[in-house]
């Protein structure tokens, strides 16, 4: 704060208000908030019903609440309930009249004109990228909850290796995943098992379908799942029979990415020098295949943060930084190949969290 010269921070984007208070709300659309004034406890901003149901919570914050009142005029934005709170905190603070770092990227135009109407006196400027910065480096307690993370995607995988078979639907597969991964403690919020075979797997919005998977293709499982509230993305590309030249061709390429991205980044590493000797790989490689970007991404509390592993990337590797790496290659002919791991970023390189093989065909 001291760095961005502003003395108090709102916080709108349910995430940040996590990683800054410990509450994790259970609902996207439920308002949360959070108000930090510098050498301050930080404040919580929840709903009344909201307050009640934390029950013994842990939270290292003042938790202050309001009435909210569903209205057509402004749902599922934070209503006048939840404004009228945060000028009160800001008011008890001392903060009315201060400059107020907001998040531009989680605020909509109606709240900051509201905000700079209700604070005549007050400043603002956005804090939106220093939060992010914040929250790329990771402790050891978020590092162990991503390592737990990782250990039930890993369950995820294995099952894959097990029932993906050639007859059996995307979703009859993708479901029988999340069930293990849910009973290997695999959280509702972010748990994602996606089987997607052939063609279909080059989307990354893509959904198991009712599609029955063939002998002839290759098959990505693409997994997420969360543990303490931290999400990661783990995938492996399988193939139901036996692949073909141009199929084993499409998936060696994605290996080698993955293999030599690990080996590239470290720390005070420019990310735009490993996505683009990335790159380079597949552009040398077969004329047909293309890779779709980004090939990673950093990890948290959302599975992907900034920053991208892209070539334009103007940020550095920093010690504690934990990225999913998930370069996808994909060939009109062959199909789709995928294969995400998660790596942290070390004082001397880069450790993989993910301990199953890539090499899966």
């Amino acid at each position: 704060m001291q760095h961005e010269t502003v003395d108090a921070v709102l916080v709108t984007r349910k995430t940040d208000v996590q990683y800054l208070t410990g509450y994790g709300s259970v609902n996207d659309s439920l308002p949360v908030g959070c108000v930090l004034v510098n050498s301050q406890q930080p404040y919580l901003i929840v709903s009344d019903l909201q307050r009640e149901a934390m029950g013994q919570e842990s939270t290292i914050a003042k938790v202050r609440s309001f009435d909210h009142v569903l209205s057509e005029d402004w749902y599922p934005t934070h209503g006048p309930g939840f404004w009228d709170c945060v000028f009160e905190v800001l008011k008890e603070a001392g903060a009315k009249n201060a400059m107020l770092g907001i998040q531009h990227d989680a605020l909509s135009m109606r709240d900051f004109d509201g905000l700079k109407s209700a604070l005549p006196g007050a400043g603002f400027k956005d804090f939106s990228k220093a939060l992010w910065r914040l929250r790329q480096i990771k402790d050891a307690a978020e590092i162990d909850a991503i390592r737990q993370a990782v250990r039930i995607s890993e369950i995820g995988v294995r099952t894959a290796l097990e029932t993906v078979v050639g007859g059996k639907t995307e979703a009859q597969s993708s479901i029988e995943i999340e069930a293990a991964m849910r009973g290997a403690g695999g959280e509702l919020r972010g748990i994602r098992a996606a089987v997607l075979a052939g063609n279909h797997a080059r989307f990354p919005f893509a959904q198991p379908t009712a599609t029955r998977v063939n002998t002839n293709e290759l098959v990505v499982v693409d997994i997420t799942v969360s543990h303490s509230g931290y999400l990661v993305e783990v995938a492996r590309t399988v193939h139901a029979g036996t692949p073909s030249a141009g199929q084993r061709k499409l998936f060696d390429s994605a290996l080698a990415i993955s293999t030599a991205l690990q080996d590239l980044m470290a720390p005070d590493a420019k990310i735009s020098d490993a996505a683009t000797q990335a790159m380079r790989m597949v552009k040398s490689g077969p004329p047909a295949i293309q890779i779709m970007q980004p090939i990673g991404s950093s990890v948290g509390l959302d599975v992907h943060e900034p920053p991208y592993i892209i070539p334009e990337s103007k940020s550095t590797l920093r010690e504690g930084m934990v990225f999913s790496v998930h370069p996808t290659v994909y060939d009109s002919e062959a199909g789709c190949a995928k294969i995400a791991d998660v790596l942290l970023i070390t004082s001397d390189g880069c450790e993989s969290l993910t301990g199953v093989s890539r090499e899966t065909l």
